[in-house]
């Protein structure tokens, strides 16, 4: 990749004035750090290069790591650079700097530094990712001013073969052409998302003041070389061992000294320092097997080991102190495990774990808020990533991050999980928004769902399922209303809806036996929740989920009211793929074409947010009429890709797909439909609400 003083480019080639429109086309063994750069202008102060994108692949497996794209205009234009490398075919690290012209010899340098170590939303490229990057560099050319104005703007983008770059203020944007193919946009759409990237309105593609460009891409691959790195790319300890026992001897004293009142030390003397991405103290009663680990991890920008660690001793003495700790005995053994150098290693569903060596590295895995990482030098890699899989019990495949850290510890292994375990709580879920989603007084409360429900009222007809929106009552309570309104409440109701806490499992079911509301309570169904836990993989009962959660709360006045018998089970839906969406639906029809009694369906979601009033109108227009079809892998595939942000697009994906197995799925009629701007006036920044019922 070149060190920050060494060429990386030679420079060379004929001069012209006209854009460069030249293909080279090399072969696997060419050097590319031998070819000539592009053409100069005696107008221009250096030579350029138009543009360029380089993406760094294996060459044995075909498996793209690493890419950088560039794009640099010629001359007294605006020029920039966007870099994005790949690990294990995930894009990982973007690099963008736009307005700057520079000769491409310092063009690469700084591309290459700057991707490798300072994008600060990601870890620095290890060494021990070295010796498995290989490169690709494609050119971005023929940049040009869409002169058309308005809505025929439009009619100058070619999809497939342009790319758009956009710019208005200080706001900017870069979409490669395939981005447009691989999405399946048309022009229209693709100037929609070029806007959104560039954090502009929608439709500023329009404007006059909003300057586009389009261009071209061409290919250039070859093989990288990794001069003088070998799979064996070794990282220096940042500690010896006698600074690792010396450290962890140094916390373990001023643990003792806080707690008993005493003056503690802030630095190990003699004990070297560093940044690092995590730090574990560990403390063992002496005579127990039990360990409790007090952690801390940054994986960019990292933490000052000596201060973080002195950080970490003074919560364990707060907690001991407290009582909020509690040991079998005083008599502990202090460990302290220090992770730093971090690399990246795909996913759990596509993972590329070479360069770890188990006996200096430890092995992460991230999935949402669930992190597990184990050092254990006498097992292999592969053995290593099937324990950590089990540890924080991956959801799902393709969310779940790998990542290795060098580490120093003085304990022969170690393992740290920090996963949520599902809870349950007790009988009754008490409410959690009450005063603030809706009225907490039981009278006032009960005058406003009377006023939603005569506003909506109409002739009540059976369904198979509903859909409403779950924003606090003022907002979205006269379109919920007028769906509650129209349809029949049987005795059994499901309600499924997104999870908006980070709290519990990914997919869970509430376990209480009944739900609080202001004045009264609601039954649940515990054995109805049971069969659906027995028949739908992932999902659990995990009170924790449901703590927080405002969705199947703010509907349960709704159903009270209009049967007040009614049983209800609720369900907080996290992320999850159209695979898993389905296999939650079949697991879903199962249980109910096995009951003899009436159950319903209820969808909570609201639709698009935050866009302007005209937008968000737009897009829920679009998801509305997907949701008609009846459709749940259109309804999928529409809303993610658009970008819509209807929250309950799983949950709704989820019982539109059980209805249709479970058979007579005939129409989605829409019943009223909002946005916030309805109530509050402000059509700035909208939340969109709409109400269906299936049947």
């Amino acid at each position: 990749m070149g060190g920050r003083g060494t060429p990386v480019a030679s420079v060379g080639g004929d001069k012209c004035d006209a854009p460069v429109k030249q293909v080279i086309k090399i072969g696997a063994d060419a050097d590319l750090l031998s070819l000539p750069a592009m053409w100069t202008s005696e107008r221009d102060p250096a030579p350029y290069i138009a543009s360029g994108m380089a993406v760094i692949k294996d060459p044995e497996t075909g498996i793209r790591n690493l890419s950088f794209h560039r794009q640099q205009i010629m001359g007294p234009n605006r020029s920039g650079f966007l870099l994005c490398p790949r690990h294990a075919q995930r894009i990982y690290r973007m690099y963008q700097a736009l307005g700057r012209p520079m000769p491409l010899g310092t063009a690469l340098q700084q591309a290459a530094i700057r991707t490798a170590t300072e994008d600060t939303r990601l870890p620095e490229i290890s060494p021990t990712e070295l010796p498995f990057l290989d490169v690709d560099v494609s050119l971005l050319h023929g940049f040009q001013p869409i002169t058309e104005k308005g809505e025929d703007r439009a009619n100058a983008v070619e999809v497939g073969r342009h790319g758009l770059q956009i710019r208005r203020e200080n706001n900017a944007g870069l979409l490669l052409p395939s981005v447009a193919s691989e999405q399946d946009y048309d022009a229209v759409e693709f100037l929609r998302q070029l806007c959104r990237k560039a954090g502009l309105p929608a439709t500023a593609w329009m404007d006059d003041d909003t300057e586009i460009q389009v261009f071209e891409t061409l290919s250039i691959t070859g093989a990288f070389e990794a001069t003088g790195v070998d799979e064996s790319a070794a990282v220096a300890p940042l500690l010896s061992e006698t600074d690792v026992r010396a450290l962890a001897a140094h916390c373990g004293t001023n643990i003792a000294a806080l707690v008993q009142g005493a003056t503690p030390s802030y630095y190990a003397p003699n004990c070297s320092d560093g940044t690092v991405n995590g730090i574990v103290l560990t403390l063992k009663p002496v005579g127990t097997d039990d360990t409790v680990h007090f952690s801390r991890f940054s994986m960019r920008p990292g933490m000052p080991l000596q201060s973080t660690a002195f950080d970490l001793g003074k919560s364990i003495a707060d907690a001991l102190s407290s009582g909020q700790l509690k040991l079998p005995t005083a008599e502990l053994r202090v460990s302290v495990s220090i992770l730093y150098d971090s690399a990246m290693h795909g996913s759990a569903a596509k993972p590329d774990l070479r360069g770890i060596d188990p006996k200096t590295r430890a092995l992460m895995m991230v999935e949402g808020a669930k992190t597990a990482w184990i050092y254990s030098p006498d097992k292999t890699s592969d053995e290593l990533l099937a324990e950590v899989t089990e540890k924080i019990s991956v959801f799902n495949p393709e969310a779940a991050g790998i990542f290795s850290f060098a580490v120093q510890t003085n304990e022969a292994t170690m393992s740290v999980v920090n996963a949520p375990q599902p809870t349950t709580g007790p009988d009754q879920r008490p409410t959690a928004v009450a005063g603030r989603f809706y009225p907490d007084d039981a009278e006032e409360l009960t005058e406003m769902v009377d006023g939603f429900l005569e506003e909506g009222k109409g002739r009540r007809i059976k369904c198979k399922a509903i859909m409403v929106p779950h924003a606090g009552l003022k907002y979205s309570g006269s379109v919920a209303g007028a769906v509650f309104a129209q349809t029949k409440i049987p005795g059994s109701v499901i309600i499924i809806g997104p999870k908006h806490t980070r709290n519990g499992v990914e997919w869970a079911v509430a376990p209480n036996k009944s739900w609080a509301i202001p004045g009264g309570e609601v039954a649940a169904d515990p054995e109805l929740a049971a069969q659906l836990v027995e028949a739908i993989p992932g999902l659990k009962m995990d009170a924790a989920a449901h703590q927080g959660e405002h969705g199947i709360e703010v509907e349960l006045p709704f159903l009270a009211k209009i049967n007040p018998n009614v049983k209800v089970v609720g369900i907080a839906i996290g992320g999850g793929s159209m695979a898993q969406c389905s296999a939650f639906a079949e697991g879903l029809a199962k249980v109910l074409k096995g009951r003899e009694e009436e159950t319903l369906l209820v969808i909570f979601s609201d639709m698009n947010h935050y866009a302007n009033d005209e937008d968000n109108r737009r897009l829920d227009e679009i998801a509305m009429k997907s949701l008609e079809t009846l459709d749940p892998d259109q309804l999928f595939e529409t809303v993610t890709g658009h970008g819509i942000s209807m929250c309950g697009v799983l949950p709704a994906v989820m019982a539109i797909e059980a209805t249709k197995q479970l058979g007579g799925l005939k129409s989605a009629k829409r019943i009223a439909y909002a946005t916030s701007a309805d109530v509050t006036g402000d059509k700035s920044r909208v939340v969109g609400y709409c109400g269906m019922q299936f049947s």
